[in-house]
């Protein structure tokens, strides 16, 4: 009778579960219907958002999986936690992912298909390794288990409520900022239309390492995103997911460098606000992906310390390969944790028994760092004869296409001298090793005003070295951080570069934190203040970039009123529609304008110091331009409306002209304006001399076209304003000897000075601030 009664009462509950299922899918049609009617579901935001997390969720478990097949035959157990091996998983696939799509890219095979098969194959690879792992866990009943309670529970709280804050200033298109569409998305967005990996002779900066545009890639070529800005929306995402994957990176790092297993160690994100502010917030750059490797990269390094044994030596090589070609300025925390690893192997060397493994642990460290660096180093041998191309084209000779003072360009405009240290060795030295304890309170290129956003409880901590016990690991986790400052100092004063050690800086910081409240309640009284004051700062920062709060906002209330659609079509409204018009085989000359994305077509720009294939120090006419452009294949040219001065007046010059004879029929699109390059070319009207009048850092007087092309972006030592060939009178006695004339945007004439330029000259295009006449 029991079983029976046990069978029956099974039956009853499993009916009753499909009522219940029922009633719940009835209930979802009818609310479905019932909305619907107010606004039809297509139109939903909710949709389109929940197949971007969709996309994500795929990609996070893809390279989860092939992660943990990665760290597993790699890392021996002894040298890494449960906790160790989840964050080391996340960037060892990404790495894997990384290669793949560079493979798939190298093939033509950008597209949908791709989109979908490579997440697909790394997923199977790790899934039985990952099904086996956890099974063994459960049956040993050692799945990590989350008991939050305290202190830890109050700051996952307040962690998760300002991470969905971060997320929401990142959540719409309007969180793209000026680098991304100059270069990270734009990238993506040339790679996903090409359908393999294409070169940038005129654009340099598209050829310095940027690997994360490799994984934007993966967001453009999905499918079920037609509009550009989903696509846009679909790499932010994928930023965001990189970010909270290097909190776990951070957490791992703190508990190994603390020696303690503590909960809530992720939230030490909140004591480094500069992720809410302008200068570190997420935008679709390359910063956040370099920085997925920070806190690994520590990790592993303590791996290969032990034993030196091959298979973290290679885990490690192929970090710090995909550290540098994200972000050249990863170097910053590569080459501290590379010095420590040299000095422990040296040490180790020293025994005979040891020599042998210390050096195959280094060649394979080598060999798997060189082998993730190779696709990007052999595009830019294959496309430019110059792995580090535009850099290093002094050293690279045969570098193409270049000037004859291109390397000078690379290195002194495109990686721009002001913010390299000057003066004797021993000065920049010195301010150099003060900056290691100055950074975070002196900003030196900031958004924020000179406000410090990050660093300041990592510099404000230092001094609790001194006084924790046995803090071996703790001294090697914050002397990483504090030579990434000072190696940061030495070279290139770019705050925002320092973002991406600030993984290492959370790391020891939470560390710190963590050992000291340990000593009792007088340290945790000392140290709750110096958390206090931190984040009574921070909480104005958080909420530093109230546009993008509110455009994420904005996106989220859109489906009520109606306007998801023309929401996601407002984004970068005029460069989309500006692309629209153009031909498919269209290729396009962007003066003195950086920014591209949305146009989606071939970009090619004119700004000194940053492309390699237009010079106009050799026009001495609008159809020598002309003639250049049409070399290139480029079929229109866009300008903005408003445009600013060219870098040179000799550029201001070549310009206008070509404009005045060649702009046909203009089109303006917002702010830019844009014209098709003429079938039949200009007559050849060379300029010799130019009358300049009312021209800033220029002497009234006439000039030689040629002496005209001092740069504006040269360093001080370099500018030497020429004087004028003739200084008479002006203009009268002049203007008969000039065949243009620049003037002021202030300059007017009079009289017969006013009628002898009606006479002789007529007036073309203005310019930026100042006025074109050519001689009739």
């Amino acid at each position: 009778m029991v079983p029976n009664a046990g069978a029956s009462s099974l039956r009853i509950r499993r009916a009753r579960a499909l009522i219940a299922g029922l009633i719940g899918v009835g209930g979802a049609v009818l609310l479905a219907w019932w909305f619907q009617k107010t606004q039809p579901l297509q139109g939903w935001f909710f949709f389109r958002l929940a197949a971007i997390w969709l996309w994500q969720l795929y990609f996070i478990a893809a390279c989860t999986s092939a992660g943990f097949l990665v760290v597993t035959r790699l890392v021996p157990a002894a040298h890494r936690s449960a906790h160790t091996t989840i964050a080391l998983a996340f960037p060892s696939g990404i790495v894997v992912f990384i290669l793949g799509m560079y493979l798939g890219g190298f093939l033509h095979l950008f597209g949908p298909g791709l989109a979908v098969l490579l997440p697909a194959v790394m997923l199977l690879a790790g899934a039985w390794p990952v099904w086996k792992a956890w099974r063994a866990a459960q049956q040993a009943e050692a799945l990590p288990e989350l008991r939050l309670t305290g202190l830890p529970l109050v700051l996952s709280i307040v962690g998760v409520a300002l991470l969905g804050l971060l997320y929401l200033g990142v959540l719409s298109p309007a969180a793209v900022n000026y680098d991304a569409a100059w270069m990270h998305l734009t990238i993506a967005q040339d790679y996903a239309r090409e359908g393999h990996i294409v070169g940038f002779p005129g654009n340099w900066v598209l050829n310095v390492p940027h690997v994360a545009s490799i994984i934007y890639t993966w967001s453009f070529i999905v499918p079920g995103f037609e509009l550009p800005a989903l696509k846009w929306m679909m790499g932010l995402h994928t930023e965001f997911v990189v970010v909270v994957w290097t909190f776990v990176g951070v957490a791992a790092a703190a508990r190994w460098l603390a020696e303690r297993k503590a909960a809530a160690t992720w939230t030490v994100f909140l004591l480094f606000p500069a992720l809410f502010s302008p200068d570190g917030s997420m935008g679709g750059a390359a910063d956040h992906f370099a920085g997925l490797f920070a806190a690994p990269l520590l990790l592993v390094t303590g791996a290969v310390a032990q034993r030196f044994e091959r298979g973290p030596a290679v885990l490690w090589g192929a970090f710090a390969g995909a550290a540098l070609v994200c972000k050249a300025q990863a170097m910053y925390f590569v080459v501290p944790l590379a010095v420590a690893l040299l000095i422990r192997g040296a040490a180790l060397a020293r025994a005979s028994s040891e020599r042998r493994a210390v050096l195959q642990a280094f060649t394979a460290l080598g060999i798997s760092g060189v082998a993730v660096a190779l696709p990007y180093l052999a595009t830019n041998v294959y496309f430019f004869h110059n792995p580090l191309y535009p850099l290093a084209q002094s050293i690279f000779t045969a570098s193409t296409p270049t000037f004859h003072d291109g390397a000078a360009q690379a290195d002194i405009i495109m990686a721009d001298w002001n913010w390299r240290p000057r003066g004797p060795w021993s000065e920049r030295l010195s301010s150099s090793l003060a900056m290691i304890f100055t950074f975070s309170f002196k900003p030196h290129y900031s958004f924020m005003n000179d406000r410090p956003t990050f660093g300041s409880v990592f510099t404000a901590s230092l001094p609790l070295l001194f006084v924790i016990q046995r803090p071996k690991r703790l001294w090697f986790g914050a002397g990483c951080a504090v030579a990434a400052v000072l190696l940061w100092a030495l070279t290139y004063r770019l705050d925002r570069n320092l973002g991406i050690v600030v993984p290492i800086m959370m790391a020891a910081t939470a560390a710190l934190l963590l050992r000291t409240w340990e000593l009792g309640w007088v340290a945790r009284l000392g140290i709750s203040a110096l958390v206090l004051i931190q984040l009574a700062w921070g909480s104005a920062l958080y909420t530093s970039l109230p546009g993008r709060i509110a455009a994420g906002v904005e996106l989220l209330r859109s489906t009520f009123d109606g306007q998801t659609e023309a929401n996601l079509r407002s984004h970068r409204h005029a460069f989309v529609a500006l692309g629209q018009a153009l031909p498919k085989d269209a290729t396009v000359m962007m003066h003195t304008n950086h920014e591209s994305l949305g146009i989606d077509r071939p970009v090619v720009l004119d700004i000194f110091g940053f492309q390699g294939v237009i010079d106009y120090r050799t026009f001495s006419s609008g159809r020598d331009l002309y003639d250049r452009l049409r070399e290139l294949g480029v079929t229109h040219v866009t300008y903005y409306t408003a445009r600013p001065l060219a870098l040179s007046v000799q550029e201001e010059i070549i310009f206008d002209l070509f404009v005045d004879q060649c702009a046909r029929s203009e089109s303006t699109y917002g702010l830019l304006t844009m014209f098709a390059m003429p079938a039949e070319p200009p007559p050849q009207q060379p300029v010799s001399d130019v009358l300049l009048i009312g021209v800033p850092n220029y002497a009234d007087g006439i000039y030689p076209l040629k002496a005209l092309t001092l740069n504006a972006l040269w360093p001080p030592e370099m500018k030497s304003y020429p004087a004028p060939a003739a200084t008479a009178p002006v203009p009268q006695s002049l203007v008969s000897n000039a065949q243009v004339v620049l003037t002021g945007s202030a300059v007017t004439f009079e009289g017969a000075d006013a009628e002898q330029l009606a006479r002789d000259f007529r007036t073309a295009r203005p310019g930026a601030g100042l006025k074109l006449w050519v001689r009739r």
